[in-house]
């Protein structure tokens, strides 16, 4: 009978030693998902991002102005459907709705530019829409932002013309 208790005795040590390992492990794995939400959370971009595109050069010297749109957000058809209207108002740039699927119909009969690419959309690694983002006449990214109004796109494009400084749109505004 002794030796039963003192076999359990030893069972139940080895099992206790086995979860201690299994919950250090697990600690492991969720200080690095911590680590990785701080690193997110910190606005450092993730190494993978395209800065540089050349499907957004343009000949001419003027910059590319493409909205990244989702087919499933209202506010995303909302901008599409107001930057069609000041499309004519005398913007300098080409303008460019980017988006994964179902966009090209927003923009029909239009000046703006409709690309349907969901891996040139995923390659940008634009993470909140809608979201406009500056191309220089070379392909390389300047600035991009995220518009929240039809006041946010119309500033944007009208200090984007002026300047390539995204602060200034925080400082005059």
């Amino acid at each position: 009978m002794q030796s039963a208790i003192n076999s359990l005795a030893v069972l139940s040590f080895l099992g206790t030693a086995l979860l201690f390992f299994a919950f250090s492990a697990l600690l492991k794995t969720v200080r690095e998902l911590q680590g990785a939400l701080v690193r997110t959370e910190s606005g450092a971009p993730a190494p993978n991002i395209t800065r540089s595109n050349a499907r957004f050069r343009s000949d001419d010297g003027q910059p590319t102005f493409v909205l990244v749109v989702s087919e499933h957000c209202d506010k995303c058809r909302d901008r599409t459907r107001h930057l069609d209207v000041v499309a004519g108002a005398g913007v300098a740039g080409h303008l460019v709705v980017l988006c994964a699927s179902g966009c090209s119909d927003w923009v029909a009969d239009s000046t703006v530019t409709p690309i349907v690419d969901a891996e040139l959309l995923g390659a940008l690694g634009v993470g909140a829409m809608p979201s406009l983002v500056r191309y220089a006449p070379d392909g390389t990214e300047e600035w991009r932002r995220v518009v929240g109004s039809d006041e946010d796109l119309d500033t944007l494009l009208e200090i984007g013309s002026k300047t390539s400084n995204p602060v200034a749109m925080e400082v005059d505004a």
